[in-house]
């Protein structure tokens, strides 16, 4: 039986400003854990970085996925 593939929906600049974003956020939280004070606020904003980060990795997002966006001109949905 064949897998189906998932089809890229996030283009390459879309994956860039997504990388950069999650790095910040990583390090955002890595470097100032005790300023934000709430552990849950803080495993929330890592949780987002780490998702967002893989969805770069990946080019293919859960959320435009239902939404039924794409930011790749080359093939529409």
């Amino acid at each position: 039986m064949k897998m189906p593939s998932i089809k890229p929906n996030v283009c390459t600049i879309d994956r860039i400003i997504r990388g950069g974003i999650s790095l910040a956020l990583i390090l955002f939280g890595v470097l100032y854990w005790g300023t934000i004070g709430d552990a849950i606020l803080q495993i929330i904003i890592l949780t987002f970085a780490g998702l967002n980060l893989m969805s770069t990795a990946i080019g293919w997002c859960p959320v435009y996925k239902l939404a039924n966006i794409t930011t790749c001109k080359s093939e529409p949905v």
